[in-house]
Formats: structure tokens, C-alpha cells, sequence
């Protein structure tokens, strides 16, 4: 008869399916603790455990198996081959080896999940191999759709379970040993499920068939063997975490005496953590213990940063700040487990030096702004965009007018003071995404990003007057100042940055050469002009090399008679290709120019030379005129300069005038007051020249030891008709008479202008009485004047 069974028809032992399950669950165990061993071991020692826990995991698929089989009551004469039941065994203990040997020790976690598919393979080939030495007294048909399902839901069971017993997180790794066991489960019930049995009493059992009786011996041994590995496992686990709490311990005091902060780490947990690190983010000891790496640290994996290299972070600390510090990873050992060590090192100390070391760097330290290197790495990056892409931008540069007044009136504290609210002014009215600059004394930039507009431009340079215009206190006292701009918008062609800067030089020095206190555009027309003056600078060079410069002289007469009592000596260019040139064609370059002090003691010894060349003549009421450049008067050297050149030609000092002009006045240098002061007590006159025509203060004249008014020919020019020009010049009169200051009138062309002089002015000059000349054509003039006088005389 035949009868058709199926595995799942058939009843099974429940207590050794049990038993199966228990010898599974207990190998498994003591397969895994080993091999946790051998991870905390080296060397040979290392080896020998990996063994064992190779062959322990091999006993325990084979052993779950065989216990299985055993429990399978088919309800026909049943054994096993014993040759193929021992080679499932070996073939287990192969395949499950090379599976952990290739999962193993490996970081990438495919083929750790790879290594758990090739322990699948082996576990597979096990019961298959296994189940082949399972022989019945009749046939065995096999359903290979239900082995194949079975074993592809198997195999990805098994990788997972390998990829999680090496996950550092805990909730991850404690899933393996399910993830192995529900493995073997599908794969054993399933195989069993898909195996068919025939009943055949034709078919008669192999001689050389090892009953069940006799094979369950064997499997006891091996799972007592599993059992005892087991054991074995549980103590070298017990002993493993005694001995790494108490390396924990001895870590955690030794980390104690670092300065840094150390968390020893298990996985994302800090197991322990030191004072340091407590100090640090403000956490208790206790509660940084069991606190997750993601709380310090948020936005940072610790974990992944590779081992002995530092990393920049922000560690939050108990009050929420965050705290810059460096991470720094290493994995030691504690009781052949690894562990990872987390230091922190705080970096708020390093930073702040750093950030200091920046502001010296680039940041003016009297008033905080950018200084000259910041701002010419930013202009020059401004350049490069404007290049590149461009981007606009304007420089506007500005100084202080009447900063030195103060600076000498309050001393250097005082300058400093106004320094520093002149910044924080400005700093005010431009906007954060612009740079502002000061460049050296009283000298400030603005670098305008974005904007090439002259009005932008020019309206800023504005508001920066009406800023530094507003009066300053200064130890309990008013200081007024203000300011000269230059604006310079960047070019639509490339422009460089020496060009930029000449450019924003040049307006902001016709800024102040035209009043001051105001803004100027810079335009090609300042650039051309100051070529010329360089042109000029240059020519002026070799007409002072090869001695081109010479000394032409104006007649001064007294109006009551005619006599010429003096001469005011001028500077004249004689260019060997353009002929003698005045004054206004490079005076003003010259007096701005480095000449300016060899030229002007040139000019004094010449005419003190000449001019006692006259009174050796015979004339001892003869005066010299002077002009005086700003250079000679700021020169600590000057009143020896003038004693010296007296001396030297034996010209008295009475007979020497030196003029003075507005622009050397309106200076107010304490050099120069005091030089004028040395000079006028030497008995040398000073003549105020061009008097009226500009903004000096009256003050001056109480001021300064000026002997003499020379009034300007403006007022001269139309003296004859204009009442008002009769009006001014009678008040200069009155005010010198009140002073006890001579007067003399200059640009006297007609004889009505004279006339009317006369009886108001001691004397005058002008080309009535005669051109500037030569000093031949000056004696010659004089003799002749001379002897008139002499024949007059004698009539």
C-alpha cells in the first residue's frame, strides 16, 4: 500500500523539537561570545578562539539539524548514511568559516552583509547534505518551487544578521541572534516542508545505516560540547565586562589629569566622561554619562570622523551656548573590547587670539576701522572683479582740514579723541557692506561696493562734512574741524590701483587747494593738469642744476619825493627755449616741491648780496624785499639761515623785509610764529604781502610781529573811480596807522593812481616807477635816479 506522507503531515517529537531550538539558541550564543573573544585577543591566542568559535557555530547548524531529524517521526523504518552525515558536519564548519572569515575584521558593511550570505550558503548546504543522509525504506520527491522560496528569504536573513552583530549601536546588534535563529528556522522548516516521502517495503534500508538510537548519542556529545562552549562563553563575558569596568574606571581617572575634554565612548553612548569635559559644557559628571555623542555634538557624526584627525565643531553646552572645539577620535582597547575616546578641545581662547591677532593685522587700533593693508587688499579685489565680471565701485578718500590746529592746541591725546569720533561718525552713516579706512594721521577711505555713481559718491563725501563738522568736545572744550573729499568712481576701461589712488588724490587735493571743506569728482582734466605740474617739477629740477633762475627787481619809492628808498627782489625762470618766465607760470609748483628750501635761501643771499651792493653805492636807506616760501619758515634752521646770509654780505638786518603770504599765515604753525618772532627781535622787517585778498583774520595782524601792509594791486586797479576800492584802502590805511604799521601800495600803473596815494601811503611800487629787472638794469636805474636827485639838489 502505498502511503504518501509530508513533513508537515507528520508528527514530531515536541520535545526534541525543543531540544533543537535550545541547542541552537545555546550554540549560537557560544559561538557568538567566542568569537567576542577572539576580537578582544591578539596574536595566537586570537587564532585559536576564532577556531573554536568557527567550529562551534559548524556544531551548532549541525547539531540543530540532526536533533531536528531525529525529532521527525516519518512512520517508517528511517536512518542515517553516516558518511554524508559527517560531511554535512565538515561542510558546515567550511562554509560557516569562510562566511566569518570574510565578514569579519571588514568595515564595508557589503561585505559583512556578504560574508553572512556565504554563512547562509554553508547553513543551506548543510541541511541539504544533511537531509540527503536522512534514508526511509521508500522514495523521497523534494517540491524545489518551496526549497527555493525557502532558501532566497534564508539567505538575506542570514546577511542581516551578520551585518548586525558588528553594529556599534546596541539596539541594532542585539537583533542578530534573532535574525540567525529565525534564518535556520525558515530554512529547516521549510526544507522539511518540501521533502515528500513514498512508503516502498521494496526498498530496503543501506547496509552500513546507523540507526537513531545510535546517532543521537553523537549529537549529544556535540551539544553538550555546545553547551560547555557556551558555558565557557558566559564566563569569558562576564570576565570581559568586570575587567572593562574596571579599565573604564582607571581611563576615566587617568582622563581626569588631561586638560581636554575625554568622552569614552560605546557607540553613540558616553559610557564615562571626565571633569574637563564636564567644566567644559557645563554638565554634571553623571549626567554626561549614558547621554548620547548627537546632544554635545548636534549636526556632527563623532563616529565617522576618521581616527587621529581633528575636526572643527560647536559643542552645545547646558545653557545652550555653543562652544568651539576641536574633535579629535581614537579606538583603544579595554578588555579586549573597542572603545572609542572623544577629546574636545576648546578652541575659545584660540579663537579669540586668533581674532585679535586679525584686528592688529587689519584694523587701525586707535579708531577700529580697517588700516592701510586691509584696504588695499580689498581695493585690489575690487580691481580684480571689476576686471572680471565689472562690478563698480567708487573710492572716496577724505582728510581733516584744521586737524594739526588741534592736534597742537590739545596735544596728541587730543588729536587721538578726535580721531576716534570722527571714525565713529562716519562709521554711522555708511552702510556695513561698505569698508572704511584710515589710511595714516588724519587721512580716511571709503571703499563703495557696487555703485560707480559720482552723485552716490558725491553725496557721501557730503554727509561726511556735515558729520565731521559738528563741533567735538575735547577736555571740556570745542574743536571745530572739518573736511576736503575726493571721489573716484571706478572706470568703465580698467583701471589700476596706483591709478585709482592718484586719481582720489588729485580731487581731493583740488578739493583743498579750492577752499576746502568741500567735495571734488575727479575728472581727466586733474590728471592732465597734474602732469603738467610734474612736467614742470621736472624742468624746474634742471634749471636748478644747471643755474637758469634769476633774481629780477621791482623799484619801491617814497611818494613824497620820488626817491627809490627800495626794491622787492623776484624769483624769474629763464628757460633757454622759451625765454624768461614769471612767477605764474611755476611758482606754485615750485613752493609745493622739494626746491622750495634750497631755492628760497638762494634767493635771500642774493638779494642781501646785491642789496648791500646798492647801499655800498652810497645809499644807506636802501631795503631789500623778500618772498618767503612756507618750507623756509617751517625749516628748524631758518633764523640761523637769515643770520648767517646778513653776516655774510654785511647787509644790516634793518635793511632786510621778508614777506609772508596768506597761505603761509593761515597755517598757524607755532614754527612759524616763533621764527617770526626770532626774526623781528633780530630788527629784520616782516611785510604782510597781498593783504585783504584772502581769509586771513585780523587776528593775525595782533598775532604776528608784521611791520608792514603791502596792499594789493586788486585794489589799486580802479582806485581813481571806484568808491569802493578808495573805501577799503582808506580803511587798511587807519587800520595800520592804528597798529603803528607801515603801509605801501602795489600795481601803481598811472599817475592819478599815485596822486591819489599820496598822503595816504608812505610809499609804493609798480610799473610806474618801473618793471621787475635785471640787477644791471636795477643799478643802472638807480644811478640815474641817483644823480636826478643830486642835480635837483644843487638847483
Amino acid at each position: 500500500m502505498d502511503l504518501v506522507l509530508t513533513c508537515l503531515g507528520i508528527l514530531n517529537d515536541p520535545a526534541l523539537l525543543t531540544l533543537a531550538a535550545v541547542v541552537c539558541v545555546i550554540g549560537v550564543h557560544g559561538s557568538f561570545s567566542v568569537a567576542r573573544q577572539a576580537g578582544r585577543c591578539e596574536g595566537a591566542a586570537r587564532r585559536k578562539w576564532a577556531v573554536l568559535s568557527l567550529v562551534a557555530a559548524g556544531c551548532t547548524a549541525w547539531a540543530t539539524h540532526m536533533v531536528a531529524l531525529l525529532a521527525f517521526q516519518p512512520g517508517m523504518q528511517s536512518g542515517f548514511e553516516p558518511v554524508t552525515t559527517a560531511l554535512s558536519l565538515v561542510l558546515a564548519i567550511l562554509g560557516i568559516g569562510a562566511g566569518l572569515m570574510l565578514a569579519l575584521g571588514r568595515r564595508e558593511r557589503w561585505r559583512r552583509c556578504g560574508g553572512g550570505v556565504v554563512i547562509g550558503l554553508g547553513v543551506t548546504v548543510l541541511h541539504y547534505v544533511g537531509q540527503a543522509a536522512y534514508v526511509v525504506r521508500g522514495h523521497v520527491q523534494w517540491d524545489h518551487e518551496l526549497v527555493a522560496t525557502t532558501i532566497l528569504v534564508s539567505l538575506p536573513l542570514f546577511g542581516l544578521a551578520t551585518l548586525a552583530s558588528v553594529e556599534r549601536k546596541r539596539v541594532v546588534n542585539l537583533m542578530s541572534a534573532p535574525l540567525l535563529v529565525s534564518a535556520i528556522a525558515i530554512l529547516h522548516l521549510g526544507g522539511m516542508a518540501a521533502m515528500r516521502l513514498t512508503f516502498d517495503p521494496g526498498v530496503p534500508l543501506p547496509a552500513w545505516t546507523v540507526a537513531p538510537e545510535h546517532l543521537a548519542p553523537v549529537v549529544a556529545i556535540v551539544s553538550f560540547g555546545l553547551l560547555s562552549v557556551s558555558v565557557i562563553g558566559v564566563r569569558l563575558t562576564l570576565n570581559a565586562k568586570i575587567k572593562l569596568r574596571t579599565e573604564r574606571v582607571r581611563l576615566g581617572e587617568l582622563a581626569n589629569l588631561a586638560l581636554e575634554g575625554l568622552a569614552i565612548c560605546e557607540d553613540e553612548r558616553i559610557i564615562t566622561a571626565n571633569d574637563s569635559l564636564a567644566k567644559l559644557s557645563g554638565f554634571r559628571r553623571d549626567d554626561l554619562s549614558g547621554m548620547a555623542l548627537s546632544t554635545l555634538v548636534p549636526k556632527f557624526d563623532c563616529l565617522s570622523l576618521p581616527e587621529r584627525e581633528e575636526v572643527d565643531a560647536d559643542l552645545v553646552s547646558v545653557f545652550g551656548d555653543l562652544v568651539p572645539v576641536r574633535v579629535l577620535r581614537s579606538d583603544v582597547r579595554l578588555a579586549g573590547r573597542l572603545q572609542t575616546v572623544i577629546a574636545f578641545r576648546d578652541q575659545s581662547e584660540r579663537l579669540r587670539s586668533e581674532a585679535r591677532i586679525r584686528t592688529l593685522a587689519f584694523a587701525d587700533a586707535l579708531t577700529g576701522l580697517a588700516n592701510r593693508p586691509r584696504f588695499h587688499d580689498t581695493l585690489a579685489e575690487l580691481v580684480e572683479q571689476n576686471k572680471a565680471s565689472g562690478l563698480p565701485f567708487s573710492l572716496v578718500v577724505f582728510d581733516l582740514d584744521g586737524f594739526k590746529s588741534v592736534n597742537d592746541a590739545y596735544g596728541h591725546s587730543g588729536g587721538d579723541e578726535v580721531l576716534r569720533v570722527v571714525a565713529e561718525r562716519v562709521r554711522t552713516l555708511i552702510d556695513p557692506s561698505h569698508l572704511i579706512a584710515r589710511l595714516g594721521g588724519d587721512e580716511f577711505a571709503v571703499l563703495l561696493h557696487g555703485s560707480a555713481d559720482p552723485l552716490e559718491g558725491t553725496s557721501i563725501g557730503q554727509r561726511i562734512i556735515q558729520a565731521v563738522e559738528t563741533p567735538i568736545t575735547i577736555e571740556h572744550q570745542i574743536a571745530h574741524i572739518s573736511a576736503s573729499v575726493g571721489v573716484m568712481p571706478s572706470q568703465i576701461e580698467h583701471v589700476s590701483i596706483a591709478d585709482l589712488m592718484s586719481g582720489a588724490d588729485l580731487a581731493l587735493y583740488d578739493a583743498k587747494a579750492n577752499g576746502r571743506a568741500r567735495v571734488r569728482l575727479f575728472t581727466p582734466e586733474l590728471r592732465r593738469a597734474s602732469n603738467a605740474r610734474r612736467s614742470v617739477a621736472e624742468d624746474l629740477q634742471e634749471a636748478w642744476d644747471k643755474r637758469h633762475f634769476e633774481l629780477y627787481y621791482q623799484p619801491q619809492v617814497d611818494l613824497t619825493d620820488g626817491r627809490l628808498v627800495g626794491a622787492e627782489a623776484l624769483i624769474r625762470w629763464n628757460y633757454p627755449y622759451m625765454g624768461v618766465l614769471s612767477p605764474a607760470a611755476f611758482l606754485s609748483v615750485l613752493e609745493a616741491g622739494h626746491l622750495a628750501l634750497p631755492v628760497g635761501n638762494w634767493i635771500l643771499r642774493t638779494a642781501c648780496r646785491d642789496a648791500m651792493k646798492i647801499r655800498d653805492a652810497g645809499r644807506d636807506d636802501f631795503r631789500i624785499g623778500v618772498n618767503l616760501f612756507a618750507a623756509q619758515l617751517r625749516a628748524p634752521g631758518f633764523v640761523e639761515e637769515v643770520e648767517d646770509a646778513l653776516q655774510t654780505t654785511g647787509l644790516p638786518a634793518s635793511a632786510l623785509e621778508l614777506e609772508i603770504t596768506e597761505n603761509i599765515v593761515l597755517r598757524n604753525e607755532r614754527v612759524i610764529e616763533s621764527n617770526l618772532a626770532r626774526l623781528r627781535a633780530m630788527s629784520v622787517g616782516i611785510a604782510f604781502d597781498d593783504f585783504g585778498t584772502g581769509f586771513a583774520s585780523l587776528t593775525m595782524l595782533k598775532q604776528l610781529p608784521i611791520t608792514r601792509l603791502k596792499i594789493d594791486r586788486s585794489f589799486i586797479r580802479d582806485i581813481e573811480t571806484d568808491e569802493k576800492d578808495q573805501g577799503i584802502v582808506d580803511a587798511i590805511v587807519r587800520m595800520a596807522q592804528g597798529c603803528r604799521l607801515d603801509v605801501i601800495a602795489e600795481g601803481i600803473e598811472t599817475r592819478g593812481q599815485a596822486d591819489y596815494l599820496q598822503g595816504r601811503v608812505a610809499e609804493a611800487q609798480g610799473y610806474l616807477f618801473g618793471k621787475p629787472m635785471g640787477f644791471e638794469a636795477f643799478e643802472v636805474l638807480y644811478r640815474m635816479q641817483a644823480q636826478r636827485c643830486e642835480a635837483r639838489l644843487t638847483a
